[in-house]
């Protein structure tokens, strides 16, 4: 799979923005996908003033959306809250409003993302299936649409009273899988969707709660739920059809054509395999893969393993994590959230 790095910098408002607002450029990775695959997405918000501003920090996905476009026609691609638990209420309302400071001149990473193109549980819309019997003839080009919606202050003490569109553009090309992974991507699909339709689903969601999340990976003789291994919103493959052994994560990894789908797995299979082996080969493994790695996918894969060592849930499994990251912290370079930063101390994850 060609999968060469390319960057779109799209301006969000004026080429000269006028004061306070940002300038903001969006970097996407990789430029051709195939149904499965993560696009990764880094926004990143630069000061171009003499003097400081203040733009409010993500919490979550609600003020940002994608969507996907083939000749006028938008599909939106599903947000990771889609598929919480229904019994979950929305806090956006409730979370304080932060700014984080951009000093004259500095940059800051405002949002970083990984997106499934296609998203399994959307492979049976009209939408897909008329793009994937197309795909069959030859590649598609579409473009990434992507807003968001942020407050910007010239005083952190200041409360911006509305929050300020930025829209951005981004063309991609997706091409076909072989038949043989496409016809394992449908069965996962398939698995998926009646599990949406049952009871289970209605009262837990995909993830459900630590104390019912299905444990269906083995370490050490003991069972774990593998969301402790995946990151958040990645539904490949489904619940049911995950493997129970790390060995049975890279007969998968390697089973697969090399592209962004196989890199997540086999990112799975490494925690998975350190957590139940402690081999510090599986430590060097990783690092050599993160050193030669493309900087986007490198840098949201740091924060999603960053993400998946601080969940309260996993005790655990806690000290291989902070191993495993403190191989790659280099490499995770998105800003950490003051609020958060003694909570990250306390488990060891950062000094």
């Amino acid at each position: 799979m060609n999968i060469l790095l390319f960057l779109l910098a799209v301006m969000a408002s004026q080429e000269s923005p006028s004061f306070p607002q940002p300038e903001f450029t969006m970097k996407c990775y990789p430029e051709i996908v195939m149904p499965g695959d993560m696009l990764y997405v880094i926004i990143v918000a630069k000061n171009p003033f003499a003097e400081s501003i203040f733009i409010s920090e993500v919490y979550s996905y609600s003020n940002i959306r994608y969507y996907l476009e083939d000749s006028g026609n938008q599909q939106p691609l599903r947000s990771d809250k889609d598929l919480l638990s229904p019994t979950r209420k929305t806090v956006d309302a409730l979370l304080p409003l932060n700014f984080v400071e951009i000093k004259p001149g500095d940059s800051h990473i405002y949002h970083i993302q990984g997106i499934n193109v296609t998203p399994l549980a959307d492979l049976r819309q009209p939408f897909w299936r008329q793009h994937l019997m197309n795909l069959a003839c030859g590649d598609e080009k579409f473009l990434i649409h992507c807003t968001l919606e942020c407050r910007v202050t010239k005083s952190e003490k200041v409360t911006a009273s509305e929050a300020v569109p930025f829209p951005f553009e981004i063309p991609i090309v997706i091409k076909m899988r072989p038949e043989k992974e496409m016809a394992l991507i449908r069965k996962w699909s398939e698995t998926l969707t009646a599990f949406l339709w049952s009871k289970e689903f209605q009262k837990y969601g995909v993830y459900g709660h630590p104390r019912d999340m299905p444990k269906n990976i083995v370490i050490k003789d003991e069972k774990f739920s593998h969301w402790y291994f995946v990151r958040f919103g990645n539904l490949y493959p489904d619940n049911s059809s995950v493997p129970e052994t790390w060995q049975g994560w890279k007969e998968l990894e390697e089973s697969l054509t090399p592209s962004t789908m196989r890199d997540e797995i086999r990112l799975t299979r490494i925690l998975i395999q350190y957590c139940d082996t402690k081999d510090n080969a599986v430590l060097k493994e990783l690092k050599d893969w993160f050193d030669g790695m493309n900087e986007v996918q490198r840098t949201v894969m740091a924060r999603s393993v960053r993400d998946m060592g601080s969940c309260a849930d996993r005790e655990k499994l806690r000290p291989s994590f902070r191993k495993i990251y403190q191989g790659i912290r280099e490499y995770d370079v998105v800003p950490i959230p003051e609020s958060a930063k003694q909570f990250l101390r306390d488990i060891g994850l950062i000094e």
